[in-house]
This record gives C-alpha cells, sequence and structure tokens, in this order.
C-alpha cells in the first residue's frame, strides 16, 4: 500500500482499539473482562458488539469513554478516538468528549433514567455536565 493510500485509510479511521485489556481488581490481582481487544471503525461504518452475558460487552464500551472506577479498575492498551487516545485524557478532556461526541445507551433503563424525574431534566442534565450551552439552548435541543 502506498504511503498516500494509507494516510487516507488512517483519516478515514474513527476509532481504534488496540490491544486493549481491562482488568478488575480483586484483592491485589486484576482479572481481564476485556483482554487483547483490537477493533478499527471507520466513519459511516456501523459496529454490533454481540456476545453472551459476561463476555466483556459493556466493559468494552465503558473503558472506551471511560466510565468505570479508576481506584479498581485497569485499562491498558490504546483507545484511539479521531486520533486521540482516550485512555490518557484527563478527566475534563474525556467528559468533553463523552457529551459532545460519544455517549452510551445503558441497557438496564431503571439505572439510566430516574422514574422521579421528568424525562426533560434527566436529558436536560447530561447537556448541563457535557456542554457550555446556555439554558436556553440547551431546552432547545432538549
Amino acid at each position: 500500500m502506498s504511503e498516500r493510500s494509507n494516510t487516507l485509510n488512517n483519516l478515514d479511521q474513527l476509532l481504534t482499539i488496540k490491544d486493549l485489556h481491562t482488568g478488575f481488581r480483586i484483592k491485589d490481582t486484576y482479572y481481564d473482562a476485556v483482554d487483547g481487544v483490537s477493533v478499527t471503525l471507520r466513519k459511516n461504518e456501523i459496529l454490533a458488539v454481540v456476545g453472551e452475558s459476561g463476555c466483556g460487552k459493556s466493559t468494552l464500551a465503558t473503558s472506551i469513554i471511560g466510565l468505570y472506577d479508576h481506584n479498581k479498575t485497569r485499562v491498558q492498551g490504546e483507545i484511539l478516538y479521531k486520533g486521540q487516545n482516550l485512555a490518557q485524557l484527563g478527566d475534563e478532556k474525556l467528559n468533553n468528549v463523552r457529551g459532545e461526541e460519544i455517549g452510551m445507551i445503558f441497557q438496564d433503563p431503571l439505572s439510566a433514567l430516574n422514574p422521579l424525574m421528568r424525562i426533560e431534566d434527566q436529558i436536560e442534565e447530561g447537556l448541563v455536565f457535557h456542554t457550555k450551552m446556555t439554558k436556553e439552548q440547551r431546552r432547545n435541543r432538549v
């Protein structure tokens, strides 16, 4: 492959995961739930992660967006989103990516939505936390 076509292919890559290992600590030992996953997702592609319960699908997703307990979880490998390694971003920068460009829909609606709050308020809450929109901009978007 020529250098030019290789560069074009790299520009087309939206998400590249290289040798991702996510382990959970039990006592002083880490046990991998995600063990050496590598994936490339290009712009305009759809990726489905399929597997049986407990195989690491949710762990893979939470590793990508950094939604895990940093004291009990070890994430190794590269998670390149638009060429930026998400695994090395600080909380503030990662939070900006999470709200503006990457999101996760959790599989358990009872843990994702609060039945005591209006849906509108719950959606707006994410925009307050992840964007710099004004109240009027948030309400229009919701």
